[in-house]
């Protein structure tokens, strides 16, 4: 079975999953340093050099806040891989991480070395045999000065050991909230310059630091919509951009959750309807489905997993079951394949399969086995409260999920849009919401069982992208680049030729999920 890489964890949206939290490495800026000219200092890295590679470590100094005269600095963590051949290109990749909150500098856990554990040096070997690859930290992420850390919330709850009501569950993250809140105050910072914009503005900075004229973008899921404020702010500064999981700033992701749930399903249930096999043995997969919700959320089944809080049964209800399930979709690859048996087996009685992906998902999102996938909760609630929750229309959004049945089970236990009240950010300037448009040629990457940022999200992307193209991968999740080979490959083509018409040849593999009864591994 497919487990959750390295990579793909720094790459997830930061959406509710993943709330993981994570002592900052760094102490943070006092209050009494005043900002100074954009530069880069030299820093000693975070990670080791493999034989026969090269980089640089450095912390770019920006101003917290650009328009007041006294603000405090900012220090981002940056690294320049440094290509390998002969002849190097002016044009940098710069990679933009997701989150918001994603750290791909940070380690995953102590002695680890980031990035061997998210195999980028051996992923990011094509690009670099012509040009540098640039990693460049989110302000208030793990690794700034300062960074945006609430040790006290309680975001980070393995979701197959959760205990208490969704009620107590908010009532605890909101006091957390609050007293959060408060101490960053008496720190000095201002957590309303934690922002998609200003993140924008530090690739522009970075850029002016290092001499370039020209760059090119790779943003994976929220670094997709930090990308396009890149290009919409600074069109003349980006050569090319390629954009995975795409998440555009006029898509309000909390709004449309229901429908991304359901979305995810329904092609599941319509491509085994499609195949021959899966018609065959499993005609009924739909009802099967949610008559094993049903049940579940009626009587929930235990399951002895190894869990994070050292407990070895788990219950597992309804919604954890859609959860379970949507994670397998997320990861993409073979085991799309296997869930129509998994449901019928599991609506049977017969969890086996189940439990497997119960223990993966328990082990990816920051059990015993693995660390909890690393992002700062301030830094999260500064951008998606300002910039997602703060347009969200909350009576639609429960009518939706009123209406919807099994398939508004995950967006209800979000419990994102409960919280942002306590954390009073204003909300974005209405022109940051609308879509962005530009010349710049982009390559537009989905998976199709993508629940996170649905493969549509990139179409209302590429209206008003004159010069991209949008490319659905049809067994694959979230963060394609990260799981597929061919989404890979095409991510070192286009930014050697950004030429949205060319063909490329992987594509012919382009298959649906192969459906199977074979157990996972």
């Amino acid at each position: 079975m497919s487990s959750l890489s390295p990579r793909l964890r720094l790459a997830l949206s930061g959406l509710w999953l993943g709330w993981g939290l994570l002592a900052a490495a760094v102490a943070p800026a006092t209050a009494q340093e005043r900002p100074a000219p954009t530069r880069l200092e030299p820093h000693k890295c975070w990670f080791k050099t493999p034989r026969g590679a090269s980089a640089t470590c450095h912390l770019l100094i920006v101003a917290e806040n650009r328009t007041a005269l006294d603000s405090r600095v900012v220090k981002l963590p940056v690294a320049i891989l440094k290509a390998t051949g002969p002849r190097k290109e002016p044009d940098p990749v710069i990679y933009l991480a997701g989150g918001p909150g994603e750290a791909p500098l940070a380690a995953t856990a102590p002695g680890i070395d980031p990035l061997k554990d998210g195999d980028w040096w051996r992923s990011t070997a094509a690009i670099r045999r012509s040009r540098d690859f640039i990693f460049l930290g989110q302000r208030g992420a793990q690794l700034s000065r300062p960074a945006l850390q609430c040790d006290d919330i309680a975001g980070h709850k393995a979701l197959l050991s959760r205990l208490g009501s969704r009620f107590d569950a908010v009532e605890d993250e909101r006091r957390a909230m609050i007293k959060c809140r408060a101490e960053l105050e008496r720190k000095g910072i201002d957590v309303t310059q934690y922002t998609t914009p200003a993140m924008a503005d530090d690739v522009s900075d970075l850029a002016r630091a290092l001499g370039l004229t020209k760059v090119n973008l790779y943003g994976v899921s929220y670094g997709t919509r930090w990308a396009l404020e890149v290009m919409r702010r600074q069109p003349s500064l980006v050569r090319a951009a390629v954009l995975d999981s795409v998440y555009p700033p006029q898509i309000n992701g909390d709004q449309e959750e229901v429908d991304a749930v359901r979305r995810a399903f329904d092609r599941l249930f319509l491509e085994c309807s499609n195949d021959a096999w899966c018609a065959g043995k499993y005609p009924n997969l739909r009802a099967d489905l949610e008559a094993l919700v049903a049940r579940l959320d009626r009587t929930p089944v235990r399951m002895r997993l190894k869990l994070g809080n050292g407990r070895p049964m788990a219950s597992v209800d309804g919604t954890k079951a859609m959860l379970i399930m949507l994670h397998v979709m997320r990861l993409g690859g073979e085991d799309i394949g296997r869930l129509p048996t998994t449901i019928a087996r599991a609506a049977r009685g017969s969890y086996a399969a189940l439990k497997v992906f119960a223990q993966d998902l328990e082990d990816s999102e920051g059990g015993v086995v693995d660390a909890p996938i690393e992002q700062m909760a301030g830094l999260y609630y500064s951008v998606e409260c300002r910039e997602t929750t703060a347009f969200l229309d909350g009576p639609a959004r429960e009518k939706a999920i009123a209406g919807a049945g099994i398939y508004g089970l995950v967006a209800h236990a979000n419990t994102g849009p409960a919280l942002c009240p306590v954390w009073r950010v204003p909300a974005a300037a209405p022109a940051e919401k609308q879509p962005v448009r530009s010349e710049v040629p982009t390559l537009l990457l989905s998976g199709s069982y993508d629940w996170l940022t649905p493969a549509p999200w990139a179409e209302v992307a590429r209206q008003t992208l004159p010069n991209a193209r949008h490319i659905e991968f049809r067994a694959m999740g979230h963060a394609v680049t990260a799981n597929d080979d061919c989404a890979d490959a095409l991510l070192g083509q286009f930014i050697d030729q950004p030429d949205p018409k060319r063909v490329p040849a992987c594509l012919g593999d382009n298959a649906p999920p192969r459906f199977t009864d074979k157990p996972p591994k």
